[in-house]
């Protein structure tokens, strides 16, 4: 599958379910870290794949660059390796940081490896919650229904309650039936690449 702004998808696996993981280029996703490797002699201070376990995922590109995607399936961090490997052993990682332009975004995905190698897990504190993951988790929701082929008013029931469906439906008010047709706008709209806009 194509993404824009982004490597194919691949499919892990999390309990029973399959899971959608997508490597995001850097000059996409700017939270992305760019990291060149060296020969670690010693494991302090080093970078370790094997100590992620199922958190990793690395991709191979057909250049040769690799990308690890660090994920629990809720919070991700990714690295674009610029030279070298971390598929051999322990590396130290240096970190390609310029210019001012994204650089708090970039230091932010530091504090979230430092956080991780350090606790051996993600630090919900270094991932705020998003204003708008409500109204993302909403319009996902909606156009999963939908392509099932549920009605809109069924799915403001499942969204906003049979009562207040109901009631809104049954005294000509249109809020909740346009709130719902909005939500299927945009979701369709998310993903037809309006997800691009979230990363830059």
């Amino acid at each position: 599958m194509q993404v824009v702004g982004g490597y194919p998808f691949v499919l892990e696996p999390y309990g029973r379910e399959l899971h959608e993981k997508v490597f995001w280029r850097p000059d996409w996703d700017k939270s992305v870290l760019l990291v060149r490797t060296l020969p670690a002699f010693t494991t302090e201070n080093a970078f370790d794949l094997h100590i992620y376990g199922k958190l990793a995922t690395v991709l191979v590109m057909e250049e040769g660059f690799e990308v690890v995607l660090l994920s629990d399936g809720i919070h991700h961090l990714q690295l674009f390796v610029l030279e070298g490997t971390v598929l051999k052993g322990p590396v130290f990682l240096r970190y390609a940081l310029s210019g001012f332009k994204h650089l708090e975004t970039r230091i932010l995905s530091l504090r979230r490896l430092v956080g991780l190698h350090q606790q051996g897990r993600f630090l919900p504190k270094l991932y705020p919650i998003e204003s708008k993951a409500e109204r993302w988790a909403l319009a996902a929701r909606a156009h999963d229904a939908w392509r099932a082929g549920t009605s809109q008013r069924e799915i403001a029931c499942a969204l906003f309650g049979e009562k207040a469906v109901r009631d809104d439906w049954h005294d000509g008010s249109d809020y909740l039936r346009l709130r719902t047709r909005r939500l299927l706008r945009y979701a369709t709209e998310m993903i037809n690449g309006g997800y691009a806009g979230l990363l830059r």
